[in-house]
Order: structure tokens, then C-alpha cells, then sequence
């Protein structure tokens, strides 16, 4: 599906990595995550009967199937929720079933949404020009802009009759708890609208990344000898590959436009970042939406690292509050892609 560039999404549709995403490709962990995949089938197939017969997957109050007018997939960071999101886009655009019509549907990271010009009627009635379901991807709440804008957009939406599926690390209440600003107006919008009009799903459990392979190597210690332990890797890796001090990499965030640096740091086979250590909010974003650009390529960089301190103490959510904790607690998913992608080895 192509949008109008202004939507700030060349074709919204899921990162490359989740291209095979599919629900038969979902390994359920727990009791929980099987629900969640069941409910994400019915979502599915009460989308296609609200299309077909206008009206009947509607957005009023609670009906038998316990779907309402959307699906809120929440729960910890590496426990398959995008890959679930994914799998509903592909479902409605491309059914394996024979004789399904596919339903248009667009996909986008709520970092997009919020980075979008169009005020929220425009943007919604852009994505209503072409799609009938949106799939929002890590919805989570910065700033005091960001709630407005996110109570607009949802509100507009379902007045275009928009669909919605959505994953987030926060469920509702810890939205309402994390808002710096409007939180009355915040909160009456999730409890009044937001919990009547959508389907909260929990999806509980263990990180999977921390179960897979990891083709990249991280060392944690004193500078020195991480370092020095980096170097041999970065002189036996072939070409090519990049050394980037951390500070450097923050300074090309701040000049580089974001996907032009996302392209050029994925250009070689691995990447080197020394140092990283996490000292401010804006430090957190900025490595955040690196990776974020990064893990949703298909075929990311090797990657490797240094630092003096473990990845989970960069950014402790335990040791903020406020706006900062938040920050914080989304940060947890840089970590766990970065863990994920490579191993880590504490060197004295």
C-alpha cells in the first residue's frame, strides 16, 4: 500500500525482518502467548466480516467475541508481539486461505505517527484513503504532544471506521501513569474510550532473543582491555566493516538524517561501537531509534560493542522518574536487541 509521502512512511508496511511473519511461525512460550495468537487469528477474521458487512465487527460495547473495535497486544519486550502484528498485516493482505479477499491494511511504528506533520484528522483520513485496518507498532507515550496527538489520532480513526491493532511494552494504566501532562484528560480517554473500544490482550513472558544465536560479541570491563579484546575481532573481521566511538555515533544522529544514517551504517557486514554509555534521555533516544532502524532490517551489521558498565545498568528505570523513567523503560528494548545480537563477555 502507498500513502502520500506526508505521512512520513514510504509504504507502510512492516520492517523487512518481519517479511515471513506469519502465525503458523509463532511459537507460543506460555498459555498466555497462545492466547494472544488466537485472539490475533480472530481479529483476522472479524476484520474481514466487518468489511464485508459494514457494521457487524463494530465499535460498540463488548460483543460475545470479546474483540471490540481493535486489538491491543501489550506485554515485556522480546515476547513476539510484532511478530504477531506482522502476521495480522500479512493475513489481511496477502490470506493464504483460498477464495479470501485481502483487505488493505497499513503498518507503521508509532514513532512515525508521532513524527507526522498532518494534524491528527488528516492523518487518519490519509490512512482511511487506503486501508481499513492500521497496525501500530510500540505505542508509547514521550511527551505531553504526544498524548494529544495520540488521543486525536485514535478518535479519528474510528470516526473514518479504521480498524486498529497495536503492540505496546505498557499496558493502559502505566500510559496513564508515565503522562507528564493532561493526565485527567488521558486518563478518561483510555478507561472511557480506550478500554471500551479495544481489546487488551496481555502477552506475558521470557525474552527470546536472549534464546537465539547471537553472531556478534560485546565486552563489558574496564576500557582498556574491552578495547583491546574489540580490536582483534575488528582486525580479523573482513570488509566491510566499521569502528565508530560512541560519541561519534550520537553526533552523526544529530546530523545525518535518520534513514540515510540507518543505510549507512547497515552498508557493511559489521559494525564496531566502543564505549556506549548512556548519560541523558536524549543519549537513550538516540541509541533507541538506531537500533530500532537497525534490528528491522532483514539482514542487520554484525554487531559488536564495548563498555565499562553491564547493558542493563545503562539506563535503570529503578533509578529514575517521571519522563526519564519512561524514557528508561522503553530503553529496555534497546538493550534486549543489542544482547540479543551479541554476546556479552565481561573482561577485568
Amino acid at each position: 500500500m502507498n500513502l502520500p509521502p506526508d505521512t512520513q512512511s514510504a509504504d507502510l508496511a512492516p520492517p523487512a525482518r518481519f517479511d515471513e511473519a506469519r502465525f503458523r511461525l509463532y511459537r507460543p512460550q506460555t498459555e498466555k502467548q497462545a492466547d494472544a495468537l488466537e485472539k490475533a487469528r480472530t481479529f483476522v477474521r472479524l476484520a474481514r466480516i466487518r468489511y464485508a458487512r459494514p457494521g457487524w465487527f463494530g465499535l460498540a460495547p463488548k460483543r460475545k467475541t470479546g474483540l471490540r473495535g481493535g486489538l491491543y497486544l501489550v506485554g515485556p519486550v522480546g515476547t513476539g508481539k510484532t511478530h504477531l502484528l506482522a502476521s495480522i498485516y500479512h493475513a489481511l493482505t496477502t490470506p493464504e486461505t483460498p477464495g479470501a479477499e485481502p483487505i488493505a491494511c497499513a503498518f507503521t511504528h508509532s514513532s512515525d505517527l508521532f513524527r507526522s506533520t498532518l494534524t491528527p484528522e488528516a492523518y487518519a483520513e490519509r490512512v482511511a484513503s487506503g486501508a481499513k485496518v492500521l497496525c501500530v507498532d510500540e505505542i508509547e507515550l514521550d511527551d505531553p504532544a504526544q498524548e494529544v496527538r495520540l488521543i486525536g489520532v485514535l478518535r479519528a480513526l474510528r470516526e473514518r471506521r479504521v480498524t486498529l491493532a497495536a503492540t505496546s511494552n505498557a499496558d493502559p494504566d502505566a500510559l496513564i501513569e508515565g503522562a507528564q501532562f493532561g493526565n485527567e484528560r488521558l486518563a478518561r480517554f483510555i478507561r472511557e474510550e480506550f478500554e471500551r473500544q479495544y481489546h487488551v490482550v496481555l502477552v506475558p513472558g521470557e525474552d527470546f532473543r536472549q534464546r537465539l544465536a547471537k553472531p556478534g560479541r560485546a565486552w563489558v570491563g574496564p576500557l582498556a582491555a574491552a578495547q583491546r579484546a574489540m580490536r582483534e575481532a575488528f582486525e580479523a573481521a573482513s570488509e566491510p566493516k566499521r569502528w565508530l566511538a560512541f560519541p561519534d555515533l550520537l553526533a552523526l544522529t544529530a546530523s545525518t538524517e535518520r534513514q540515510r544514517l540507518a543505510d549507512d551504517l547497515a552498508s557493511g557486514d559489521a559494525l564496531f561501537l566502543d564505549g556506549v554509555a548512556i548519560s541523558s534521555t536524549d543519549d537513550a533516544l538516540r541509541l533507541l531509534r538506531v537500533m530500532d532502524d537497525l534490528y528491522g532490517r532483514p539482514d542487520p551489521p554484525t554487531l559488536y560493542f564495548t563498555s565499562q558498565t553491564e547493558p542493563a545498568s545503562w539506563f535503570d528505570p529503578r533509578e529514575h522518574a517521571g519522563l526519564a523513567r519512561g524514557i528508561a523503560e522503553k530503553f529496555h528494548r534497546t538493550v534486549s536487541r543489542m544482547t540479543g545480537l551479541a554476546e556479552v563477555e565481561r573482561v577485568s
